[in-house]
């Protein structure tokens, strides 16, 4: 599931050869009295907006009228209008209120009785890899035949350069996998490569193995694990497998620079609006050149092109040992890395694998694999280093853990260091969580640690009600994403995709996750099962606010973000109808109208 574990560390390798360096980069509608009920569950705590962020005088830049506006406020659910003032909300409440506030060149917007809430905070995932991953066409399609007709149109379209891709799957294909004379029959002359949906293999065409000098007497990368997929005369059949494989080929095709990186974000950055993203997490780039803080500027490049339509917590990622200078590390990737939309404050640890490869980190074996628990990088004296360090410097961690041994040791490690460094806000996280023991979960309450989980994962697709059933066997299999109980027992929650982390679908859309939250069912089934235990399905306004105050607590920015409230920065988005009533199988078809972060409107469909 975690396809950024196993792609960041082999980006490593790139970028040296041209002279990488730190510099290079930088110049390259729901019942009021349902809301409140439910407003004690959240543990809300929002910290009082400074009004000081707003002007104290001239008329409002915006005022938006005449439709629901749901606030994710305890103290006020729901109002009728905002007005905004620079890069400000200045009203909250009534229509009178808010018209009162508009001027001559106020821009007044008549929502028509469409849905206001704040713009969605993501508190996992991964622009820049899964930038680079699903640029091009999408072809999370049904057939191999959907696919190619889709190929074939997009290059009617794109008549220029090498044509890419994300999103097959191998049940499109026959056991031997896809193969180039497919795509040779529609791409003769122009290489083409397109990723599969979980990051693990490609297809490409006979250009794009000629431009790679790929032959029948290549060797491959790693014998049997990544390797070039070969007929029965030898001759490679236009299938790759594994990372280290699929980066030499796409390298030679398409050269990976952080230039490059750049120019796929700046293709995803509009898609990212649209989808009503204003504020995100990313929990770990690709470090071309092994410099993580040189690809994070890519951000702030964007920044400075007025072209990044969202607010940037980045992380500084520790994947294996050594630790011991891990504190001073951040510290020099956060000095290098700040602006006003784009910064660093969060070490983040991948503490395991995932359960698709046996490495996530389990307490018992697993149910198809008994001689196995999978493995973490570090010892668990290392993990209380490691926590230890980054806590007593004054800094937060978020820990990727899929398996629940990984998710315990995190969780022993923070309270120790609870208890031996000195006493301060601390807004620590763990991960993924695919299965945590009984036992474990009322601790994140009792530690104040975010649940991070990313709903998406946990639908009734047929990688998590095949595969991963049959990685944990019952009764583990069903006490998967218990997102409900964490905070039936006073914990936090927060959502983030992973996106471009796959499971049976790939997305980048919190409308997409929140609604898998809801209801754990796949998306546009309309007979899909639930995913066990159903009563760890959500609200939909739990869901909402896991995606906005649940994540904007997480990152320190909930006195900033994350609910509609005067003297908050004006992070706002408009929904053609309200998912908070009717059939929640339908949030996914929701569409954003439009994404205003910091007072600019930064997408209009």
């Amino acid at each position: 599931m975690c396809i950024a574990c196993e792609w960041a560390p082999n980006f490593e390798a790139f970028g040296r050869a041209s002279g990488l360096n730190r510099r290079s980069v930088l110049g390259a509608g729901m019942a009021m009295t349902a809301a409140a009920a439910i407003a004690p569950v959240f543990r809300a705590t929002e910290v009082k907006a400074q009004d000081a962020r707003a002007a104290t005088s001239g008329p409002a830049d915006f005022v938006f009228h005449n439709g629901p506006v749901y606030t994710v406020s305890a103290a006020q659910p729901w109002a009728k209008a905002v007005a905004v003032r620079g890069k400000t909300i200045i009203h909250v409440g009534d229509e009178a209120g808010a018209m009162a506030l508009a001027g001559p060149k106020t821009q007044v917007i008549d929502l028509k009785g469409r849905l206001l809430m704040p713009g969605f905070v993501e508190g996992h995932t991964h622009p820049l890899l899964g930038a680079f991953l699903t640029s091009g066409i999408d072809l999370q399609l049904p057939t191999m035949n959907d696919a190619l007709a889709a190929i074939e149109q997009y290059a009617k379209e794109n008549p220029t350069g090498p044509i890419r891709g994300f999103g097959w799957r191998v049940d499109m294909f026959p056991p031997e996998g896809p193969t180039r004379a497919d795509l040779d029959g529609i791409l003769p002359d122009r290489p083409a490569f397109f990723f599969a949906i979980d990051g693990h293999s490609l297809w490409v065409n006979s250009k794009a193995l000629e431009m790679a000098g790929v032959t029948r007497d290549t060797p491959d990368p790693i014998p049997r694990f990544s390797y070039y997929a070969r007929d029965e005369k030898g001759e490679p059949t236009g299938y790759v497998l594994e990372v280290n494989a699929v980066l030499a080929l796409v390298n030679a095709v398409e050269p990976i620079t952080a230039a490059n990186l750049g120019k796929l974000l700046d293709g995803w950055l509009p898609k990212a609006a649209a989808a009503g993203i204003t504020s995100l997490f990313d929990a770990g780039v690709p470090p071309i050149g092994s410099d993580q803080g040189a690809v994070i500027n890519l951000y702030v490049d964007a920044e400075k092109r007025e072209a990044l339509p969202f607010r940037v917590s980045a992380s500084y990622s520790v994947k294996s040992l050594p630790i011991d200078d891990v504190v001073e590390q951040f510290k020099d990737v956060r000095s290098r890395v700040s602006s006003e939309l784009v910064y660093v404050d969060i070490v983040k640890i991948v503490g395991d694998g995932s359960q698709g490869g046996y490495t996530a980190w389990l307490i018992e074996p697993y149910a198809d694999m008994p001689n196995s628990i999978g493995a973490s990088p570090f010892t668990e004296a290392q993990w209380h280093q490691l926590i230890g360090a980054v806590d007593a410097a004054g800094y937060d961690v978020h820990v990727h853990a899929c398996g629940e041994r990984t998710a315990r040791v995190a969780l022993d490690a923070m309270e120790k260091a609870i208890a031996t460094n000195p006493k301060r806000d601390r807004r620590n996280a763990i991960a993924h969580l695919v299965y945590v023991e009984d036992v474990d979960n009322p601790r994140f309450a009792k530690l104040n640690v975010t649940a991070q989980f990313s709903a998406n994962w946990s639908s009734s697709d047929p990688d998590t009600m095949i595969n991963m059933l049959a990685r944990y066997g019952q009764p583990r299999a069903s006490k998967m994403y218990r997102t409900k109980t964490i905070l039936n027992q006073g914990g936090r929650v927060s959502f983030g995709t992973d996106w471009p982390a796959a499971g049976y679908f790939s997305t980048y859309k919190p409308l997409d996750s929140i609604e898998v939250g809801v209801t754990r069912r796949l998306i546009g089934e309309a007979d899909a099962a639930v995913l066990a235990p159903a009563d760890e399905r959500l609200t939909v306004a739990e869901a909402i606010h896991a995606n906005t105050m649940g994540a904007a607590y997480q990152l320190r920015m909930d006195d900033k973000i994350g609910s509609l409230v005067v003297g908050k920065f004006a992070d706002l988005i408009v929904l053609d109808r309200n998912i908070l009533e009717g059939d929640p199988r339908g949030i996914h078809k929701a569409k954003v109208e439009l994404t205003m972060m910091n007072g600019k409107i930064r997408h209009k469909a």
